[in-house]
Parts: structure tokens; C-alpha cells; sequence
């Protein structure tokens, strides 16, 4: 199972969602915050830290301890977000490169395009995270599970009932 994790800030609400797929891209479990609307102090008490406090320290962080579906690897595309080691960073390139693992970057080429995978800092590349996503890119559109997760999140932001 794959988790996909995404923050964002819709109007002046911050919300996120978390969404846990099986390896045909089938959801398994799809939590979500409440929208959250800073107050006029807490934007000036918090300043410019208050944006990331928002989105890692209460919204992800919070969705993460709820699932009850524990994912072999979590994607982001926000490399704020990558506050675990199980928290990958994934950004489809617009033309093919070289492969490459260095860092904590590793470049690989699946399906005619280039995905690059952004780790934890300080922490080793792990095969197994890349093998995974490399198997998975092979059966579904690696990035799409995103979009789903976005509308959802316009959708919770609109509606009155959920």
C-alpha cells in the first residue's frame, strides 16, 4: 500500500487529506482535516512560520497518527512534508535523464519518464522505497492519486455536508 499525503491552502483555509491505495491505485482509507482558518493573532503571533506549523506540525502530522492502514511508503509533493523517514518527496521530471542516487535524490526512468524521489535529509536511500514506486509507476499513473486527493479537498472546502 501506498499513502499520498497532500497540505494545501484553499482561499484562507488549510486543509489536508491522506489517501491509502492498494497497488492497483484502489483506495483503502482517505482521512481528512477539518479546514482550519487562522485567526488575526495567530497570523501575527506565528508570522511567517505559521503557514508550516499549519500544514506539517498539526495538519500531516495528524492525519499520519490517524490511519488506521499504515502505508509501506507515504508520497508528498510538498518537501515540507517530508518530516519521517517513510515520507517520500515524488516529482515527474518533464523530459527523460540520467538515472542517478546520490544524496538523499534518486532519479530513475520508468514508463518513458523520469521521477525523481527527494528523502529524508540525512537519512540512506532506501532500494526497497525506490523499487516500490518504480513497480508501481509500472501499473498506474504514480501522480494522479494527487488530483483525486486536491478535488477532495475543494469538494470538504465548498460543501456544507461532507
Amino acid at each position: 500500500m501506498i499513502g499520498y499525503l497532500l497540505v494545501e491552502k484553499i482561499e484562507n483555509k488549510h486543509i489536508g487529506g491522506i489517501l491509502v491505495i492498494n497497488d492497483l491505485g484502489i483506495p483503502v482509507e482517505f482521512k481528512y482535516s477539518e479546514p482550519i482558518t487562522p485567526t488575526k493573532l495567530q497570523e501575527i503571533i506565528y508570522g511567517n512560520s505559521l503557514e508550516y506549523f499549519l500544514h506539517v506540525e498539526i495538519i500531516a502530522k495528524g492525519l499520519v497518527q490517524k490511519l488506521e492502514n499504515r502505508p509501506e511508503l507515504i508520497l508528498v509533493n510538498d518537501p515540507n512534508l517530508i518530516f519521517d523517514k517513510s515520507i517520500v518527496m515524488l516529482t515527474i521530471l518533464p523530459q527523460i535523464v540520467p538515472e542517478k542516487k546520490e544524496n538523499n535524490e534518486a532519479i530513475i526512468n520508468v514508463n518513458n519518464s523520469s521521477i525523481r524521489m527527494t528523502f529524508q535529509e540525512n537519512s540512506k536511500i532506501d532500494e526497497n522505497i525506490i523499487q516500490k514506486i518504480a513497480d508501481t509507476a509500472t501499473k498506474i499513473d504514480i501522480i494522479e492519486p494527487f488530483d483525486r486527493i486536491e478535488r477532495a479537498l475543494e469538494y470538504v472546502c465548498e460543501s456544507p455536508e461532507k
